[in-house]
């Protein structure tokens, strides 16, 4: 399986701190899902942030490298990061519908959005494929969501929009920062099987990091277990899972939510 991203050995830090990632190495295959699970603080959303190039102040790789399809992603320009991100390369956040603009519909904020990655593109042809992209996401009256404004919808319903957004350009890659845990366990489920489907649909490569053991097994190929820092196991999920091999994954584990039901 040809790989789309390799971490090679990364070590990340902050000024007079210590590392928050030590030696990191993985790899994530074109059109598979991997899952990081691990408590908090164990610099899974900071591994994200690193591989999207959105570190926070003062955040910086000290050694190692990020490489997107053969690419050394430090060696990227400004403008190159401009296309790659929501291209290429997509992110959903713990609460992506807390990122709209609660004075604007979603319909301008779609268009607005597909039309700074693609400025040839028409307002009548990006709504349309803006209903197309609801519809996907099993949203219905996609119209009507269109001409709301973020407070006129659920939580799940904006969160399916935003990964609707994230979305709508196919990307190779698609990383996911906790997509569904502010959600209750039915939208939760509704979310988690359509990621699936558009993932396998698309052939989207899905990097997902979550603290629900349940969401990691209904979703990942493939498993990989944090903590403080480092990778202390990673492999089949349903290996890691029945079979761990390291003290420190199986107390991981046993610490980590569980959901009750199978999606």
């Amino acid at each position: 399986m040809k790989q789309l991203l390799e971490m090679q050995s990364v070590t990340i830090g902050y000024a007079n701190t210590q590392p928050v990632l030590q030696e990191v190495s993985l790899t994530v295959a074109k059109g598979e899902i991997v899952a990081i699970v691990g408590q908090s603080g164990s610099g899974k959303s900071t591994l994200l942030r690193a591989i999207i190039g959105a570190l926070p102040a003062g955040g910086r790789i000290l050694s190692g490298k990020i490489m997107l399809s053969g690419r050394d992603m430090a060696e990227l320009s400004s403008t190159e990061w401009r296309a790659l991100r929501g291209t290429r390369l997509s992110m959903i956040f713990q609460d992506n519908g807390a990122m709209l603009n609660p004075i604007r519909t979603i319909g301008s904020q779609f268009v607005e959005y597909m039309r700074a990655h693609e400025r040839s593109l028409s307002k009548q042809t990006a709504i349309q494929r803006a209903k197309e992209q609801l519809e996907q996401m099993s949203l219905s009256e996609p119209e009507r969501i269109l001409s709301a404004y973020p407070y006129q919808l659920s939580g799940g319903q904006r969160q399916r929009v935003g990964i609707a957004m994230a979305l709508t350009f196919a990307p190779e890659l698609l990383l996911a920062d906790e997509p569904t845990s502010a959600l209750d366990v039915t939208t939760q489920s509704h979310i988690i099987t359509q990621l699936r489907h558009v993932c396998a649909r698309k052939g989207t490569a899905l990097l997902l990091v979550t603290h629900n053991i349940g969401v990691a097994q209904a979703l990942a190929n493939r498993l990989i277990v944090m903590k403080e820092g480092h990778i202390v196991e990673q492999g089949q999920t349903m290996e890691v899972l029945q079979h761990p091999q390291s003290d420190d994954t199986r107390m991981l584990l046993e610490s980590i939510p569980k959901l009750g039901r199978k999606f």
